[in-house]
C-alpha cells in the first residue's frame, strides 16, 4: 500500500492550513451521489446503468458499461475496504454471468431509471447505439471495489485474484476535512503485482478469428471456410466468434411470440467439423420464423436436419434450429440457396425492425 499521503491548502498570503485526513465520508450514499453526477471519478468514458440494483447477492451499489463496452459492478464503501467487501463483489459479479445475455439484458433495462439513472427501455438497443466498435462484449464482467483505504486482507486477496486473471480493480480513496468540504484523491490498484497472470484474460475478436481461420487451414478447409464465411458476412451480419464456431447477428430485434427474453440478435452460425471435413450450417429458430415459408419450400432440396436449441430463443410457432452438414461439394450445390435463405431472413429482420 502507498505511503500517507500529507495536504496543506497555501492561500495568496502564504497562510499555510494542514489539511486532514478523514477515515469515511459522510455515508455510502453521499459517495455515490457524488460518483452518479460524474462517473469519470471511477473511469473514463463510464456509462453508469444500475444503482443500487436488485440481484440475486443482494443489492449491487453501483452497475456501470466502460468504454469498450464491459459490464462493471462497483461495490462502495463509505471507510475502508475489507475481505467483506470483495466476497460480495465477485457474489454479484457471479449472479450476472449466470445469467443468459437476453436476461441479463432484461434484468438491467427493468432495474434502470433509479436514483439518478438514466431509464433504458431497451438495453440491447441502448448498447448497439454507444457504437463500442464491433469486438465488444459485456461479459466477462469486471469488477471494482471502491472504498476510503484498503485493509491488507482485502489487499491480498485482490492481488491474489488479479495476478491469475481476474479482473478486480481496487479503487481507493484518500479522503480529506478542508473548509466544511470532503476532498477525494483516487489511487487505483489494479495489477496487484508485475508478474504476468497466471490465467491469460480472454482473446481478442481479431484473435478468435484468426484462431478459428488457422483451425480450419490445419484441417486442410481453410479456402472452404473463407468462401463459406465470406459469403455470409457480404450479406450484412455482424459476426460473433467461438472456439470452432461462427455466428451471424444482426441489430436487436423485438418479436412477439419468443418463449424467453424480449430480444434477439443471433440469427445463424456456421461450425467447422474438422473430423469429417464437412461445414455446419445451422439456422435458429428465430430465422425459421420470419421466412417459414420459404424453408419449408427449400427443405425437400437441402438436406435440413432439425433439433431443439441449447442457448437460443425459441418462438411461439418455431421450437427447433434447422442444420445441414455439407462438404465442399455438397456447399456448391446448395451455396445460391443457402445464401438467399439468409438474405431474405436479413430483409425480413430489417423490415420488422423498422416496423417497431
Amino acid at each position: 500500500m502507498a505511503d500517507e499521503i500529507q495536504i496543506w491548502a497555501i492561500d495568496e498570503m502564504a497562510e499555510i492550513t494542514k489539511v486532514e485526513p478523514t477515515g469515511q465520508t459522510a455515508t455510502e450514499k453521499l459517495l455515490e451521489d457524488a460518483i452518479v453526477k460524474d462517473p469519470d471519478m471511477l473511469m473514463s468514458g463510464l456509462a453508469l446503468v444500475g444503482r443500487q440494483t436488485p440481484n440475486a447477492g443482494g443489492d449491487l451499489d453501483l452497475l456501470g458499461v466502460d468504454e469498450e463496452g464491459r459490464l462493471v459492478v462497483f461495490e462502495l464503501k463509505r471507510s475502508k475496504l475489507t475481505r467483506e467487501a470483495v466476497t460480495q463483489v465477485i457474489d454479484y459479479c457471479s449472479a450476472l454471468e449466470s445469467m443468459s445475455d437476453d436476461d441479463r439484458a432484461a434484468h438491467i433495462a427493468e432495474r434502470s431509471g433509479q436514483s439518478g439513472i438514466t431509464k433504458i427501455e431497451d438495453f440491447e438497443e441502448w448498447y448497439y447505439e454507444q457504437d463500442f466498435g464491433e469486438q465488444a462484449s459485456l461479459t466477462p464482467v469486471r469488477m471494482a471495489l471502491v472504498g476510503l483505504g484498503v485493509d491488507d486482507n482485502a489487499s491480498r486477496m485482490v492481488d491474489f485474484l488479479a495476478k491469475r486473471g481476474v479482473d478486480i480493480t481496487l479503487l481507493t480513496f484518500h479522503g480529506y476535512q478542508y473548509d466544511g468540504k470532503t476532498l477525494l484523491a483516487k489511487q487505483v490498484q489494479q495489477d496487484g503485482s508485475a508478474a504476468e497472470p497466471l490465467v491469460k484474460p480472454r482473446p481478442s475478436r481479431e484473435d478468435r478469428r484468426k484462431a478459428l481461420a488457422e483451425h480450419a487451414e490445419k484441417s486442410g478447409m481453410g479456402d472452404f471456410w473463407k468462401e463459406v464465411t465470406e459469403r455470409f458476412t457480404n450479406l450484412g451480419y455482424t459476426e460473433e466468434f467461438l472456439k470452432t464456431k461462427l455466428s451471424f447477428c444482426l441489430r436487436p430485434l423485438k418479436m412477439q411470440g419468443l418463449s424467453w427474453g424480449k430480444t434477439v440478435r443471433s440469427v445463424h452460425s456456421v461450425q467447422l467439423e474438422a473430423s469429417s471435413k464437412r461445414i455446419r450450417i445451422t439456422f435458429f429458430p428465430v430465422a425459421i420464423h420470419l421466412c417459414q415459408e420459404k424453408f419449408e419450400e427449400q427443405k425437400e432440396v437441402i438436406p435440413f436436419k432439425q433439433k431443439p436449441p441449447s442457448n437460443v430463443s425459441k418462438t411461439d410457432r418455431v421450437s427447433e434450429q434447422w442444420y445441414c452438414l455439407l462438404d465442399n461439394k455438397e456447399w456448391e450445390t446448395h451455396r445460391d440457396t443457402l445464401t438467399t435463405l439468409a438474405s431474405e431472413v436479413h430483409t425480413e429482420w430489417e423490415a420488422r425492425r423498422k416496423a417497431n
